[in-house]
């Protein structure tokens, strides 16, 4: 059987006084502030990146001034914003300028809707690139966040390059799915989004296999479609 990787997880960070982080927690504590800074809002902000990112407000405040010393944000009007350079490297892998800023609502949605991890996937010279990464509820044994390069046999890579899609995932209207295809224990819904010139992207949810994401269809068309809409009032 075809296994098809997708590297999408949500580790759990924590850090106490008699434990100092480890390199990787403070990475992946870094990745998840940052992910989450565009969702949280002018007001209270670093409560909320506590709260969406699962960390402690002291951890929060830390990782925001070691973000900042390596410029990937900056304080700005009493709060912190991704910073010129960051958003710079954003535009490098973006089909159309503009398109993960004004798109993450409705990833936000589809993600609250299902509870799934939700990956707004583009292709980029050589490989596929997850442009926003929004973890579901439940932890997978993969790496959840934006930026990852997303293999070509997962969901989300067959709809945007793959010819010679089995029969057996290929599903009404484009979509693809990944029943522990490419990584053990993940099962994943992809379909395609309809970008301006005659680009597009891939949206995909992923679950623990044990779940199907097969029954979240219509949420993730009806999102796909949303998105396309959205992104058709970009300038490509």
């Amino acid at each position: 059987m075809l296994k098809c990787r997708h590297r999408l997880d949500r580790t759990e960070f924590r850090v106490t006084r008699d434990q100092p982080p480890s390199g990787r927690s403070v990475v992946d504590g870094a990745f998840r502030v940052l992910q989450a800074l565009p969702r949280a809002g002018r007001e209270h902000q670093v409560a909320n990146l506590a709260r969406l990112t699962n960390l402690p407000r002291p951890t929060v405040h830390r990782l925001l001034h070691q973000l900042r010393d390596a410029g990937a944000v900056e304080p700005h009007d009493g709060r912190w914003m991704l910073s010129a350079t960051l958003l710079g490297l954003t535009r490098q892998i973006e089909p159309i300028t503009g398109l993960r800023q004004s798109t993450t609502s409705i990833i936000q949605q589809l993600r609250d809707q299902t509870g799934t991890t939700v990956a707004l996937v583009v292709p980029t010279e050589r490989i596929y690139v997850a442009l926003e990464v929004i973890p579901g509820r439940d932890a997978l044994p993969v790496d959840a966040r934006s930026g990852v390069e997303m293999p070509a046999t997962t969901a989300a890579g067959i709809i945007l390059g793959a010819t010679d899609v089995p029969s057996c995932r290929r599903r009404h209207f484009g979509a693809v799915v990944d029943d522990q295809n490419t990584m053990p224990g993940v099962a994943c819904y992809a379909v395609p989004v309809a970008l301006p010139g005659g680009t597009k992207a891939s949206l995909q949810i992923a679950a623990p296999s044990t779940q199907s994401t097969e029954r979240w269809a219509a949420a993730v068309h009806r999102a796909a479609t949303a998105l396309s809409r959205r992104a058709a009032t970009l300038h490509p």
